[in-house]
């Protein structure tokens, strides 16, 4: 009998419904992405309702830097590849070739993906020369890396001043090409 219960307890000890995580999530970044939906929502002083921004609509804010500050829903495309972006989509070339406002060649955009781990996905940080000659640096956190969806999640900013609401973006990506 005691030689059944030291075997039960030895059974039970190494049998353990723990689930450790051992192998890291590679992001899948690459990709041509147009932005299929936009959330806003206020995270600190609930003075003005969440928004929600669909096919058909712009989200325009005159505080972000170009061309955050106006973007298309359906009509705005980032274009990520292995360590460039490209964002300010601006038509094809007659060979099929996308012509981008920023991160084409000579003057690419290199982005970094900070502080990811085998439990998140991290951040996703670019610095680029805007059209108003100022330099800006875009930090998203990667709340999703699905197989045809990116969504991106602006780190914040309080654009009624330091005592307004603190308002957040939501960027829905979806996959259009390579």
């Amino acid at each position: 009998m005691k030689n059944i219960i030291i075997l039960l307890s030895a059974l039970l000890l190494f049998s353990s419904c723990e689930k450790y995580v051992t192998e890291r999530k590679d992001l899948t970044l690459s990709g041509k992405y147009v932005v299929s939906r936009l959330d806003v929502t206020n995270v600190d002083q609930n003075q003005s309702r969440d928004s929600l921004y669909t096919l058909g609509s712009t989200y325009s804010n005159n505080l972000l830097p170009p061309p955050f500050d106006n973007i298309k829903i359906n009509r705005f495309y980032i274009h990520l590849d292995y360590s460039t972006i490209r964002f300010g989509f601006k038509g094809v070339t007659y060979d099929g070739r996308d012509i981008w406002q920023y991160g084409a060649s000579p003057n690419e955009i290199f982005y970094n993906v900070i502080m990811n781990t085998s439990y998140r996905n991290g951040y996703i940080q670019f610095t680029y020369i805007a059209a108003n000659e100022i330099t800006h640096t875009m930090t998203f956190l990667i709340e999703d890396d699905g197989f045809e969806t990116l969504q991106l999640k602006s780190a914040g900013a309080w654009f009624d001043g330091k005592f307004g609401q603190k308002q957040v973006i939501t960027l829905y990506l979806t996959r259009t090409g390579p």
